[in-house]
């Protein structure tokens, strides 16, 4: 089994409305590798905010589906083309614990 870096296998955090719902509920949201499992996502956020010494508790995954565009540029051509698939990793940390730097000064 090949190991990857924490930057391949965490792509970054997502900051929506409802994520930043989750956030004060001690929950964050990242955008993960779609082919990475939990104990590899688990290892590569704890090694990349290993500065804030993170222990993560629970991680649930989820596979996204990406959208179908459609492009109307001229009469009778519906060109059709789609967003790609991509994986979102919702975790939840331990009693107390914060990742610093995510949602600014909120």
């Amino acid at each position: 089994m090949t190991t990857r870096a924490a930057s391949e296998i965490v792509i970054g955090p997502l900051i929506t409305e409802r994520t930043y719902q989750l956030y004060t509920q001690g929950r964050y949201t990242f955008k993960v590798s779609a082919r990475a499992s939990k104990t590899e996502i688990k290892k590569a956020l704890e090694e990349q905010y290993e500065s804030q010494s993170i222990q993560v508790k629970k991680i649930n995954t989820v596979h996204m589906r990406g959208k179908t565009r459609r492009s109307f540029r001229r009469v009778g051509s519906g060109t059709v083309g789609k967003s790609t698939d991509w994986k979102k990793a919702i975790v939840t940390l331990g009693e107390g614990q914060k990742i610093e730097g995510l949602f600014g000064s909120v």
